[in-house]
């Protein structure tokens, strides 16, 4: 065996030629390989992860910081605090590249122990990144702001679902195809009904 797993099928070992021999011979399609799994193995895998992030000097770490100060500056972000109490949560969308995090604020005013749950603050380890740098000037330039709370629907979802099923039930089995009779009905998730 020489210090590898046992493989009682012999499945490990086999080159093409048996493989294809196993499949003449009617093996199971369960142990039996695959043929393009014996090309699979030729390939290279790197299972190693990233490298971690090289430690900047004061000058390389004040560029970066500056330029996520820049970057929260000129991205259009929408902010909304979802809490004040016991921190300040706040909710930092960018409607350009569709993308929510969330920023705390665990130690306010004190910036040491900021947290944001996207990849450039946790891979980085600047301590900082856009959003928390647009958070901070938000809650600098709105001390007393409350928490706002999501907005209630306009409609509520029982006359939603009701007006489905009376568009489905209008629109019948004749010859239209099915799409476009739930398409036709499903518009109403999107118009004010009332």
């Amino acid at each position: 065996m020489g210090g590898r797993a046992a493989d009682p099928a012999g499945l490990n070992s086999a080159t093409s030629g048996d493989v294809n021999n196993l499949w003449s011979e009617g093996a199971s399609s369960v142990l039996a390989p695959k043929p393009y799994v014996a090309s699979l193995r030729s390939f290279p895998v790197d299972r190693r992860r990233a490298p971690p992030p090289r430690a900047l000097d004061a000058r390389e770490l004040a560029d970066e910081v500056s330029e996520r100060r820049s970057r929260a500056l000129e991205e259009p972000l929408d902010l909304r605090l979802r809490q004040r109490d016991p921190y300040p949560l706040i909710e930092v969308r960018n409607p350009l590249h569709r993308t929510t995090y969330l920023v705390m604020r665990p130690a306010y005013p004190d910036r040491s122990a900021d947290l944001c749950t996207c990849t450039d603050f946790a891979r980085r380890g600047l301590g900082t990144c856009k959003h928390i740098e647009a958070a901070d000037r938000w809650l600098a330039n709105h001390p007393d702001a409350s928490p706002s709370l999501p907005s209630k629907p306009a409609v509520r979802p029982g006359a939603v679902w009701k007006e489905i099923d009376r568009r489905l039930e209008r629109a019948g089995r004749g010859s239209v195809p099915a799409s476009l009779r739930w398409r036709e009905a499903g518009a109403a998730l999107f118009e004010a009904v009332p």
